[in-house]
């Protein structure tokens, strides 16, 4: 893994309460991390990792019935899983053919690319992470979603299965290379292992758009508290001013 190391320290004003994690996928047993030991659905790593510090998982140490495995392309599509029996069968999805269609719409990594992922809290890294979860409230997500969005214009999006939120966590962000994020208690698995409290956002953030979102976030505005609503009027009334000095300015 890289020795060299971002630069989080930005992400400090925000005072999460839960840290953010990064993650990262390889190949080679990870050297000065030690091996978790126990057995947890992926998903919940992320508070393992906010709550325990660093630590690494190989094939054999994941339990999510074949699902994780196969979304990091360690192992080859559980049939029971993707047909769609199962979900049908669990009521997931009316009938088997729904469920199979979202595993057909599933993001995995390549077969064979994966031995080993590695998760730590943003103040224990020792890697530069493939994509980095934040763990964020309703005021902090203002700002976070927005820091791509900053500087390039582009719209932020939301992407997701009611089931296997793990591969829309981890695994699309890296193969979209765009940032995602999910709203805790809509994932039916997360909500049933009770990880985090409703209404909480988690924000993946790839390894393409890391640099990005820590160069704006340095430079953008941000609320650690909720400002007082302005109401309709005073904010047209703001909006029409600015509107008036702009077009003076610029003599439109």
């Amino acid at each position: 893994m890289a020795s060299k190391i971002r630069d989080y320290s930005v992400l400090d004003k925000f005072n999460f309460e839960r840290k953010p994690v990064g993650v990262k996928f390889v190949v080679e047993k990870p050297a000065h991390i030690q091996k978790l030991g126990k057995p947890i659905n992926m998903c919940e790593m992320i508070k393992e990792a906010q709550e325990n510090g660093a630590f690494y998982v190989g094939e054999e140490d994941l339990v999510c019935v074949g699902v994780e495995q196969m979304i990091m392309g360690m192992k080859d599509p559980e049939p029971l899983l993707v047909s769609g029996i199962f979900g049908g069968d669990e009521a997931l999805y009316k009938n088997a053919s729904a469920c199979r269609a979202m595993y057909q719409a599933l993001p995995t990594l390549p077969k064979g690319s994966v031995r080993y992922a590695v998760f730590s809290p943003v103040d224990k890294l020792s890697f530069d992470p493939d994509v980095m979860v934040i763990t964020a409230n309703i005021i902090q997500a203002r700002t976070i979603l927005r820091c791509i969005n900053f500087s390039t214009g582009m719209p932020y999006v939301s992407k997701s299965t009611p089931v296997v939120a793990c591969a829309w966590l981890f695994v699309y962000p890296i193969v979209s290379g765009e940032l995602n994020y999910f709203i805790t208690g809509l994932g039916l698995g997360m909500e049933e292992m009770n990880m985090f409290p409703p209404g909480l956002f988690l924000i993946s953030v790839p390894f393409q758009k890391l640099p990005i979102m820590l160069e704006n976030l340095a430079e953008m505005e941000y609320e650690l508290s909720p400002a007082p609503p302005a109401g309709g009027v005073a904010h047209r009334k703001r909006v029409d001013q600015l509107m008036v000095d702009l077009r003076k300015k610029y003599n439109l």
